[in-house]
């Protein structure tokens, strides 16, 4: 079972999306990125998710599958959308267009009030932008490294929780992009300092954001909401080799970037890890 899971939880879809990236990435139509990428890692994610559950009825039993047509979703509209946007202000609507939409989209257990699905995109969407302010100044392998070991945050928690079904596509996407790391040291290829993008930055700030909503909406062990909250911002932790004093030193501002996102993952799983062991003892006792 572990080796099933392992196989077709983990190691195929987060191929398949390595190779699908990748391959774009390399293509010399610079202009035609966006699209993909994003799409790749939604992809990787998808594919995951239905080797955990079955999309057939999941609309009445596996309403959790919303996060990752959701996210899917949103890969595609923000894809589309940046193929004609070209003005700063366009590409703004289009974020906020592909989140708020697989926001409303995910129609899961805690979050069936459209107003709070509402908040939750404009959430994602501020993220993503924010997010998209490093990733596109810092396409290179510390930027990859960095959102890999974001989405270990939410992945974990998701595992703390109990609701392993949710933490093995986000390790999916994870495990992923720490693929597209590896292809980048080995290769060395400047074509790849042209991806993540913002369409790559929508889908990971969603992906974090949503699937901390996820979790959080079936967490049984009662984690603290500020561990998700932390979860679902980390990719962000970027904006550490961006302080002052930092981002004029090549090598500092790229370890700070990973150590920002690693810091935040964490804290999210160390807030999680003392309260689980706090209540442990506390009924042994």
């Amino acid at each position: 079972m572990e080796m099933q899971i392992l196989l077709f939880g983990i190691a195929l879809p987060s191929f398949v999306g390595a190779v699908f990236g990748i391959w774009f990435m390399r293509r010399k139509q610079a202009g035609r990125l966006d699209f993909f990428i994003g799409l790749a890692l939604a992809t990787t994610l998808f594919l995951s998710a239905i080797s955990e559950d079955s999309l057939i009825q999941f609309m009445a039993l596996n309403r959790w599958l919303w996060f990752p047509i959701s996210i899917l979703l949103g890969a595609v509209v923000v894809g589309a959308g940046l193929l004609f946007a070209k003005s700063p202000l366009a590409q703004t609507l289009v974020v906020l267009a592909s989140t708020i939409s697989a926001a409303i989209l995910l129609n899961i257990p805690s979050w069936e009030i459209f107003t709070n699905r509402l908040f939750l995109g404009v959430g994602a969407a501020t993220s993503a932008i924010f997010l998209a302010q490093v990733v596109k100044r810092r396409a290179n392998i510390s930027t990859y490294i960095g959102l890999s070991l974001s989405l270990i945050g939410p992945s974990v928690l998701a595992m703390l929780s109990g609701f392993a079904k949710l933490a093995i596509p986000i390790g999916a996407v994870s495990f992923c992009l720490g693929i597209i790391s590896l292809v980048h040291i080995a290769i060395q290829s400047k074509s790849l300092d042209r991806a993540v993008g913002l369409s790559g930055a929508v889908v990971i700030a969603s992906i974090a954001a949503f699937g901390a909503a996820t979790g959080f909406s079936y967490d049984t062990t009662n984690l603290p909401t500020s561990s998700w909250v932390i979860a679902a911002i980390a990719p962000l932790g970027l904006w550490m080799g961006e302080l002052p004093m930092i981002r004029s030193r090549t090598t500092l501002s790229a370890w700070a970037r990973i150590c920002g996102c690693a810091i935040l993952a964490a804290t999210a799983i160390l807030i999680a890890a003392l309260l689980l062991s706090s209540n442990s003892h506390s009924l042994s006792e």
